[in-house]
């Protein structure tokens, strides 16, 4: 028979009941399931029985009618699974010291007495935990929960658990036993809770073990009172705000603690200063910083330490309590790093241009007395908070900020100084920087660390002041121009190219663009400076020259010795392009005159500016402008000795763009100009060879034109003499009598339109016809459509008879439906009137 203490049976005078685990008394049916009396020895055989399907009224029955060998068996099988558990319960006792309730070991024997005999092979797996094993290492080694459980319990009872220890605890809430109520007493003290991220169902479980707590342990009221103060938030009810005074006065000083903190008691929280818990006096500080708490700050006044300031400035609100800003500025005076950055964490909760006038004085005396001994990075921080306003540049005070960061920046090493040209922070700086401040610029940006991210920050500061809505005024210009003055401006081209290349496309840049071009306008001598330096912003600078100069060649002079060698062809091509024509002698004279000063030393971009003169002058000259041609004839002969220099300069890398010379190009405008001067004396020799042919046709004609009038003078004299004849020899005859309408169809014979003839008019359009001209066609329907006119005698006038007449009416007809022009003069000859 197997020990009565290895099958958990009995504890005290009572034993446990194997239907239902609980506990009575020793003899007796259970009064809790009604199970009979089994005796404690065979506990673990009664237990293997019921797993077996045994009912609990006939349990007792049948365990005293087990033959002893098989009773011994399963008590001894039961016993070896029971071992388990109590190698779980040295793990379990491990945790109880740190825990805040006790009873863990009976609650988790009597866990697993309800739950044993497991399988055949039950196995924890279970080693007992050392006495020097930690209790994270227990949590992360053991499989078992109620272990894992309470040791992650233990652990945050400690105040510092890991985010899976606190995970483990708060899965603890789920528990309606002892465990929930151990992890809400756990979770909710001061050094947890502000860790917790607690959801609605989980406030409410928070809630419901609390007020178990509340009613079922009296020692640990205080404890359950703070954690519904915690996890309500709100103003603690009456008989819970009772508990917590009565916590003030607990023997535990944690749970004073813990009372102070949720009353927000002065007094208590005073006390706690002093404690040896630094994590308690810090808290304590921060909360009475957080009530403003007078007796706080005269303490940090008197004895304040950085780390007692940066406690109270953790929780200080803004705006501070009256002589708050003052203690905690005379401390950072007096404490190495001035508390610069817990200094700032705090004020930027009030802007500075909303504090009162003391306290910008206040802040004015300490940043000329202590910020200006700190590094830069620091002082460029409080600069961009107490400049933050718009209108913050208006503020006295706020000139003690940027002395502070000019003297600040000054101490720094050139390549720490260049650290900070990047920081943001360093824009604010650059916008208020006023005449004191302009010769560290002009130095700092010509340190070889300094000068790239210096000028990038310059270059881009107009856009950052839009995006602050504060006005430049002409200050950013101001401070190029001052950067740019010399001495020592050639180390300075570079890196401002290189911001501008990068900045090229801010908003604001025509500050900058206007002060680059008052620089190229004033300064002949820098203009090559000014034109690669703002090499991007060419275009913005020569649209200011085309609105400022009108005189095309007075432009050119004045860039193409400044401007980079390569932009000569566009230059050129800008000048002569749709040139008039009486102006282009003078702009080409301009045009070969750079070409004679840069051919040598850039021989391709040289040739291709020759080449858009050129195509120019040869385009104009083909248009028929032979004024151009004195032009022609001048740079014919200058041509040969400037292609000769062009194949004889070396090509430098700067023309690495321009692939070819276009000298064969400028061949064919050559050729094209020749061609052009041959044709015109060509076109000369046959004008004067058509003008003589032109004067001896006249002369001709006339002669023609006498002989023909001589002609008509005969006629008609010799028509005048026939005539006469005719009258006296009608005068000598009887009259011979024709019909009145066959005599108006002769007299139609004289009828003509009132219009300019047209040689169509009398062209023969059929050959064989009566009617063989247009004219004699519309003649014959002139006369038919004559008032009373005889048609029968106007056809034998015309020598057509009525058969005849249709043939040849058609035939017309079909003449004018194929020439479109005959038939146009049809209805014009119609149209017109007749004489």
């Amino acid at each position: 028979m197997v020990l009565l203490l290895e099958n958990g049976a009995r504890r005290g005078a009572k034993v446990r009941c194997p239907a239902c685990t609980r506990f009575k008394s020793p003899d007796g049916r259970c009064p809790e399931c009604g199970c009979g009396f089994v005796p404690a020895e065979w506990y673990g055989a009664a237990r293997m029985l019921l797993q077996a399907g045994v009912d609990r009224f006939a349990l007792a029955e049948r365990v005293a009618l087990l033959e002893p060998a098989l009773a011994d068996t399963l008590e001894r099988q039961y016993a070896a699974q029971w071992t388990q558990v109590r190698r779980l319960l040295v793990d379990v006792r491990r945790c109880e010291p740190y825990l805040l309730l006790q009873g863990f070991a009976e609650e988790v024997e009597d866990r697993w007495a309800r739950w044993l005999p497991g399988a055949a092979s039950f196995e924890t797996g279970e080693s007992p935990a050392s006495p020097t094993e930690s209790l994270e290492a227990l949590h992360q080694r053991s499989t078992v929960e109620e272990v894992r459980w309470l040791a992650a319990l233990a652990e945050v009872n400690q105040g510092h658990p890991s985010h899976a220890m606190l995970s483990s605890a708060t899965v603890c809430l789920l528990d309606e036993g002892r465990f929930g109520l151990e992890a809400t007493l756990a979770l909710t003290r001061w050094r947890v809770f502000p860790r917790m991220r607690i959801r609605k169902e989980q406030r409410e479980q928070l809630q419901r073990h609390a007020r178990t707590v509340l009613a079922e342990h009296p020692e640990h009221r205080a404890r359950a009172a703070v954690a519904l103060a915690r996890v309500t938030g709100s103003e603690p009810e009456l008989d819970l705000l009772f508990t917590l005074r009565e916590g003030l006065r607990h023997p535990d000083a944690d749970v004073r603690f813990e009372c102070a903190l949720c009353l927000k008691d002065e007094a208590g929280l005073l006390a706690a200063l002093d404690a040896s818990d630094a994590e308690q006096v810090t808290e304590a500080r921060r909360t009475l910083a957080a009530l403003g708490s007078a007796r706080l700050l005269e303490r940090l006044h008197v004895d304040g330490d950085a780390a007692f300031a940066r406690d109270v400035l953790r929780r200080l609100p803004t705006p501070p309590p009256p002589g708050a800003l003052s203690t905690l500025l005379s401390v950072s005076s007096r404490v190495e790093g001035g508390l610069a950055g817990e200094l700032h964490s705090w004020v930027q909760g009030q802007p500075f241009a909303t504090l009162s006038a003391a306290d910008q004085d206040l802040w004015a005396t300490w940043a000329r007395r202590t910020l200006s001994t700190l590094p830069g990075e620091d002082a460029l921080r409080f600069l961009d908070w107490a400049a933050a306003a718009p209108d913050a540049e208006g503020l006295a005070a706020v000139r003690a900020f940027v002395a502070a960061a000019a003297e600040a920046l000054a101490r720094e090493t050139p390549a720490g100084r260049a650290r900070l040209f990047q920081d943001g922070h360093f824009t604010r700086f650059l916008s208020l920087a006023g005449p004191e401040e302009t010769p560290l610029l002009h130095g700092w940006a010509r340190e070889e660390e300094g000068a790239v991210p210096l000028l990038d920050a310059l270059v881009s500061l107009p856009g950052r002041m839009d995006r602050w809505e504060v006005r430049s005024g002409g200050r950013v210009a101001r401070l190029l121009l001052a950067v740019w003055e010399p001495p020592g401006r050639a180390r300075l081209l570079a890196p401002l190219a290189k911001a501008v290349r990068y900045w090229s496309g801010i908003s604001g840049r025509e500050e900058l663009i206007d002060a680059a071009w008052l620089r190229f306008r004033l300064h002949p001598e820098e203009r090559a400076d000014v034109l690669s330096a703002f090499a991007p912003w060419r275009q913005e600078l020569w649209e200011r020259q085309l609105a400022e100069e009108p005189d095309p060649v007075a432009r050119f002079e004045a860039w193409w010795r400044a401007d980079a060698p390569t932009r000569l062809p566009e230059l050129v091509d800008l000048l002569v392009r749709e040139a008039p024509v009486e102006e282009l002698p003078r702009r080409l004279a301009c045009v070969w005159a750079a070409a004679e000063a840069r051919v040598d030393a850039w021989p391709r971009s040289t040739s291709h500016a020759a080449f858009y003169a050129a195509a120019a002058l040869a385009n104009t000259l083909r248009e028929g402008h032979d004024a151009l041609i004195p032009e022609v004839e001048r740079f014919l002969p200058w041509f040969p000795d400037f292609e000769r220099r062009v194949r004889a300069a070396p090509v430098p890398e700067g023309e690495s763009s321009y692939h070819r010379d276009l000298l064969e190009d400028l061949h064919v405008e050559v050729r094209l100009m020749r061609e052009y001067l041959d044709r015109k004396a060509e076109d000369d020799a046959r004008e004067r060879e058509a003008e003589l042919r032109r004067v001896v046709e006249e002369s001709r004609r006339r002669d023609l034109e006498r002989q023909a009038e001589l002609r008509r003078v005969v006629e008609e004299s010799r028509r005048r003499d026939l005539e006469r004849q005719a009258d006296d020899a009608r005068r000598q005859e009887p009259a011979l009598h024709l019909p009145a309408m066959h005599i108006a169809a002769l007299a139609a014979f004289t009828l003509r339109p009132q219009l300019p003839g047209r040689p169509i008019d009398d062209e023969v359009i059929l050959p064989d016809a009566r009617l063989p001209t247009l004219m004699d066609y519309v003649l014959l329907l002139k006369q038919l459509s004559g008032g009373g006119a005889d048609v029968l005698a106007v056809f034998a006038a015309h020598g057509l008879t009525v058969e005849s007449w249709t043939a040849e009416a058609t035939a017309w007809g079909r003449a004018m439906t194929g020439r479109m022009e005959l038939g146009l003069r049809f209805g014009e000859l119609m149209a017109a009137p007749w004489a």
